[in-house]
């Protein structure tokens, strides 16, 4: 079958669409044949030496798979031949077969297509528990999202919505991506691209500040969110992008001084039973129409390169997704 591996860390050119052996599932794994896999920042940063591997050079890239299921390992009684699932690939998604712990699988929606049902696996799901194990907003609160139009940040701007937010802010680099997060209802939309950016969230607020601030963005974009936390705001941290960043002193003077806290978030650090608490709320939010999936970029495996450079060049909306 085809696969694309990663033969080294020395960026995007260490891809390689290669033929390997179709795996064997294990005992409480399936077999998927694949139909879209989707790809993530985190595996980006992976590419290019800055996120742990999760195995051995070379290794099937791909964390996430959507597919049919074609066979059953011994002891899985909770999917048959023929499902249509979406998990977490355990031998790699970028590929026209992977394996994946039946336990963990997600049935796909009714109406929802298999490049669409890849959002829901760790964009969806790192959004919904972001929301109720990190940030826990209240209605009557504001919230900044960074990079609204993202894969996790269009799930964020719905999941804010549904929970009644009072004050949705979402931050977005273009007219399309702005026009998209006024159309899920974000009460502002604001274009950080834009010299007054800062100006336009603080009149947002009437000049108290963000309550909740979800930064994505290190640099000079997360610096300027984090200083527009109000007083006792709170920021959670997430992504990919953060995860090597110090956190200056000057940050710590604004927490104390003005009664701040600050969280980190990382997905694969939850525990397994807080993600499985977390998949029936969500597909009800999907299956109600209250949270849409966005896939409208796809990819062949053959044009994997490509793929990761769109996605780092900020020109996708919502999930990319690789075909075989």
């Amino acid at each position: 079958m085809k696969a694309v591996q990663l033969s080294s860390f020395a960026g995007l050119e260490s891809l390689k669409l290669v033929e390997i052996d179709r795996p064997t599932p294990s005992k409480h794994e399936v077999l998927i044949q694949v139909k879209a896999a989707g790809i993530n920042f985190a595996e980006l940063e992976m590419v290019r030496g800055r996120y742990p591997a999760p195995r051995p050079l070379p290794f099937t890239m791909g964390f996430e798979a959507s597919g049919i299921v074609a066979d059953l390992g011994s002891g899985v009684t909770n999917l048959k031949v023929g499902d249509r699932i979406t998990s977490i690939a355990s031998s790699g998604g970028y590929a026209d077969y992977a394996t994946a712990d039946a336990r963990m699988a997600i049935p796909i929606p009714r109406g929802v297509t298999f490049a669409e049902a890849t959002a829901i696996t760790i964009q969806g799901l790192s959004a919904y528990t972001l929301m109720k194990f990190a940030a826990r907003p209240q209605p009557d609160e504001s919230v900044l999202i960074q990079a609204a139009a993202g894969g996790v940040g269009l799930f964020l701007v719905q999941l804010a919505k549904s929970m009644g937010i009072r004050k949705v802010i979402a931050l977005a680099g273009s007219k399309e991506k702005l026009d998209l997060v006024k159309s899920l209802s974000a009460d502002f939309a604001i274009n950080y691209t834009e010299q007054n950016w800062v100006a336009q969230v603080e009149q947002a607020t009437g000049d108290r500040g963000v309550d909740v601030v979800l930064e994505a963005n290190s640099g000079d974009i997360g610096d300027k969110s984090f200083k527009l936390m109000a007083p006792f705001g709170r920021a959670v941290i997430y992504g990919a992008k953060n995860a090597h960043d110090s956190f200056p002193t000057e940050k710590v003077r604004q927490l104390i001084l003005k009664n701040q806290s600050v969280t980190g978030f990382n997905f694969p650090s939850l525990r397994p039973e807080q993600i499985r608490e977390s998949v029936p709320p969500l597909l009800e939010l999907i299956n109600s129409g209250r949270v849409k999936l966005f896939a409208n970029h796809t990819f062949g495996l053959a044009d994997v390169r490509r793929a990761f450079e769109a996605l780092s060049n900020r020109q996708t909306i919502g999930k990319v997704v690789l075909t075989p």
